[in-house]
């Protein structure tokens, strides 16, 4: 794996994501840029709308899994497909995370054409965050299509 990145993993039914980078925010960023690949063409497209977004979880993995709801539920909300994701904060420990991140978007009228597949929903199987011997942060989960 190179410095930072990401992927899609073939499941039955589902999709798997996988993130990775240097910290953990960089692992959130690019599970949730995966997430987005399998719901809009990116390519090209840049961001006409932010949005901010704050939540916490318990544990890293459940902040993943609680960032890609609240990342789909926002999209709904606002009628917007996602292009590009900043996390400016990723902090905590033990049962208290926290994350603050900048997300950009394009109104769904605007980007029919570049629509792919609807995500329904991250879910826990096969859900975690770990770091790696190489000292990578992997974050990985299935989504429910």
């Amino acid at each position: 794996m190179t410095g930072r990145g990401h992927e899609t993993l073939e499941h039955t039914a589902d999709m798997g994501l996988r993130g990775w980078g240097v910290t953990p925010a960089e692992a959130f960023e690019e599970t949730a840029l995966a997430m987005f690949d399998l719901m809009i063409d990116r390519r090209g497209a840049g961001a006409e709308i932010d949005f901010t977004l704050s939540i916490g979880g318990r544990d890293l993995t459940g902040l993943l899994i609680e960032f890609l709801n609240e990342l789909l539920s926002l999209s709904d909300v606002e009628e917007t497909a996602f292009v590009s994701v900043r996390i400016e904060k990723l902090q905590g420990g033990g049962e208290e995370w926290e994350l603050d991140a900048v997300i950009g978007g394009i109104p769904r009228g605007k980007c029919r054409k570049r629509l792919l597949s609807e995500v329904k929903a991250a879910t826990w199987y096969g859900a975690s965050v770990d770091r790696e011997g190489d000292g990578r942060w992997v974050a990985d989960c299935v989504v429910d299509l």
